[in-house]
């Protein structure tokens, strides 16, 4: 057995011991990289070795959950632009068409703007309209509008019920790339072979500088304890193919043991795609000769598929905890109905928003209106401090003085008439009232 477990180099390793002829040759599957040709040599290919991410299997799907699921962020983000577009656009087109048709009824009439923007939004919940537009453009306009809403919500409609019924799943990260761009943790045995293309292959430089900033990690454990730090520290582990799906299948036996619930079992996942690839093989030393005995032996084991089948011993021939678990049930959460709340949540502070906004407008109106009244009077010694000819309506003397220009008071038999000589020896009497109780005018 090597003192250090790693594939190393010319100075340290596997590698070493067999380059110093410590060993007459390494009996261990070796990842190949032709780089290290002038210090051993290697036998024939056994087979490929796999890399991948396994992760603890996220809860939700990455596609996203409840009613945003159906369409990507640029769908819904076009939608929302054509929403706040449409209304204008077709009032727009409106008031061209009525200032190049002057003089016909039907072509100038307009539609206005608000009325615009609600029958844009009252077809996208396929509510009707009371608007009647006459002209044919108006209607090819609001016609083309729902005929855009009835096909986009049938594809709406149809993507939520296969998202709700299947049980299609996605990973947020496919490869090591995603692993720099989401910023997340990962680890991986130190001295494999990914350790030494991190190193030496600029292809994974982006690994490299995860490894500097502290955020990648090679660790000198155990696999159980690989992951259990996967597990609990929510970390991505970078390991070969068959130990991981070892691994997962020794997980799983042990929840079936223990009586746990199927949908439970699965506790990871890898990704569908390996991130990278290479042969396994033996080496010797760069002068000896037991290639020439072991290497058609290894060619017919090759061939005859024996060492791909004792590769897999003790795995089952089903693929082990799939990316899509093709459950029969699938029962809605509270978490693919959260869109549904923030949208009543929102709904109803935009009501309370609007219903203080009326408030204050009413309110600011009264105060403006009862400001115009409030005018001082130096004539008047009442209390309230307005004027008479606010407070009371004209009498019917004064309006009939400023209808005829003449007259005059005269108090006959103790009550007030005025006199008025509409015709030249024919006087009019007319009995002056007394003023009426207030009167007050208010307006909202």
């Amino acid at each position: 057995m090597p003192e250090e477990n790693i594939i190393g180099d010319a100075d340290i390793g596997i590698i070493s011991m067999v380059h110093k002829k410590e060993v007459d040759m390494a009996a261990a599957f070796l990842p190949v990289f032709h780089e290290m040709d002038n210090l051993v040599n290697w036998s024939t290919s056994l087979d490929e070795s796999n890399w991948v991410v396994m992760m603890k299997r996220p809860s939700e799907s990455a596609t996203g959950s409840g009613l945003l699921a159906p369409f990507d962020s640029t769908v819904w983000i076009l939608i929302l632009i054509s929403l706040i577009a449409i209304g204008p656009t077709i009032y727009i087109i409106i008031i061209i068409r009525a200032k190049l048709c002057k003089g016909d009824e039907v072509l100038t009439a307009v539609v206005p703007l608000d009325n615009c923007i609600w029958f844009v939004y009252g077809a996208l919940m396929k509510q009707g309209s009371t608007l009647a537009p006459m002209a044919d453009s108006t209607r090819l306009l609001f016609a083309t509008w729902w005929i855009f809403i009835t096909i986009l919500t049938s594809f709406y409609t149809a993507n939520l019920t296969a998202f709700l019924t299947l049980s299609r799943f996605t990973l947020p990260i496919d490869g090591p790339k995603d692993l720099t761009k989401n910023k997340a943790g990962w680890i991986a045995h130190k001295g494999s072979a990914l350790e030494y293309v991190v190193q030496n292959d600029k292809d994974y430089e982006y690994l490299n500088k995860t490894v500097k900033d502290g955020r990648g990690r090679f660790l000198e454990m155990p696999d159980l304890d690989m992951f259990t730090l996967v597990k609990n520290k929510k970390l991505s582990l970078l390991r070969e193919r068959r130990s991981v799906e070892y691994w997962m299948f020794r997980d799983y036996m042990i929840k079936t043991e223990d009586n746990v619930p199927e949908n439970e079992r699965c506790t990871f996942v890898v990704t569908p795609k390996s991130f990278m690839v290479h042969g396994i093989a033996f080496a010797y030393p760069k002068d000896s000769d037991l290639g020439r005995f072991f290497d058609p032996l290894f060619q017919s084991l090759v061939e005859a598929g024996i060492v791909k089948h004792l590769l897999k011993q003790g795995l089952p021939p089903t693929e082990i905890c799939p990316l899509n678990l093709r459950s029969t049930e699938r029962q809605l959460r509270n978490g693919d109905l959260f869109t549904t709340y923030m949208v009543v949540v929102v709904g109803f502070i935009s009501a309370i928003v609007a219903f203080v906004g009326e408030v204050f407008y009413t309110t600011m109106k009264r105060c403006s209106a009862g400001n115009k009244t409030e005018i001082s009077d130096i004539d008047w010694t009442g209390n309230l401090g307005y004027k008479k000819s606010q407070l009371f309506p004209p009498s019917y003397s004064s309006l009939m003085q400023q209808q005829h220009g003449f007259g005059k008071h005269q108090n006959i038999n103790g009550r007030d008439y005025l006199v008025i000589n509409s015709k030249p020896g024919d006087p009019q009497l007319i009995p002056v009232r007394a003023p009426s109780s207030f009167l007050f005018q208010y307006s909202a």
